[in-house]
C-alpha cells in the first residue's frame, strides 16, 4: 500500500485527537495515526527525571587488604561469620571515601582505596534492595584491632586459608580470591562525570582509562 504524508489526523475518525502532525511523518493505513507535534522537542542536556520514590536501595562498600600473604577480616557483633570490613555509604560520600572511613572505623587502619574488585546487587523484597562494591586496598598506617561496640574480632588470615574458610562469608571469599589474582581489576576512570557530574562522579572500568 502506498504511504501517504499527512499533516493532521484523519478527519473521518471522530475519536481522533486533533493535534497538528509533523509534515514529514507518514501513515500507512487509515487505522494508523501519528500523534507527533509539529514543533520539535526542545533540546535537553539530560533526559527529564521522574520524581524519586521513597528510598529503596542501600549502597554498601567493602575493602580487601592483603599484607604479607594475609588478608584482614573482621566479625561484627551481630554476625556469625567474618567478612571483609564493610559498611554503607553516607549522604554526600564517594564510594572510595566511604570505604576508607568504614575501614578505619572498624579496624583502626588507614588505607588507600584502589581498584574495583566486584559489584553485587541484591533484591531483598519488593520494596528493598542493596548494592555493594568491593575494592582492593593498600595499607597506609595503623595496626588492626577490634573496634567496639560494633566489631567483636579482627583477624589477619593466610590468603589460601581465607579463600575457602567456611567461617568467612561467601561474598567476602569471592572478593578475596579476585583480589589475590594477578589479573587486571577495574581501575578508577579519569572521567569525572561530563557536563553534569553532580557533587562527585566515580566510574570504574577495565581497559582504556583515557577518560
Amino acid at each position: 500500500m502506498r504511504a501517504r504524508t499527512v499533516g493532521s489526523t484523519w478527519p473521518s475518525d471522530p475519536g481522533a485527537h486533533q493535534l497538528p502532525l509533523r509534515p514529514d511523518r507518514t501513515v500507512r493505513s487509515r487505522r494508523e495515526r501519528v500523534l507527533a507535534p509539529t514543533a520539535p522537542w526542545p533540546a535537553m542536556a539530560t533526559p527529564p527525571l521522574p520524581p524519586l520514590p521513597p528510598p529503596h536501595t542501600r549502597v554498601g562498600v567493602g575493602g580487601v587488604l592483603l599484607r604479607d600473604g594475609r588478608v584482614l577480616v573482621n566479625r561484627a557483633v551481630y554476625r556469625d561469620r567474618f567478612t571483609i570490613p564493610s559498611g554503607y555509604v553516607e549522604a554526600g560520600e564517594t564510594l572510595a571515601g566511604a570505604c576508607a572511613r568504614e575501614f578505619d572505623e572498624e579496624t583502626g587502619v588507614t588505607v588507600c582505596v584502589g581498584r574495583l574488585i566486584l559489584t553485587r546487587h541484591k533484591v531483598i523484597s519488593t520494596e528493598e534492595s542493596d548494592v555493594y562494591f568491593a575494592f582492593l586496598l593498600e595499607h597506609v598506617a595503623g595496626e588492626p584491632a577490634p573496634r567496639p561496640p560494633e566489631i567483636a574480632e579482627v583477624r589477619e588470615v593466610p590468603i589460601a586459608e581465607a579463600e575457602h574458610a567456611p567461617w568467612i562469608s561467601e561474598l567476602s571469599r569471592v572478593a578475596i580470591r579476585l583480589a589475590a589474582r594477578t589479573g587486571p581489576l577495574w581501575p578508577r576512570s579519569s572521567w569525572v562525570g561530563g557536563p553534569m557530574p553532580g557533587l562527585s562522579t566515580e566510574a570504574y572500568h577495565p581497559g582504556d582509562d583515557s577518560g
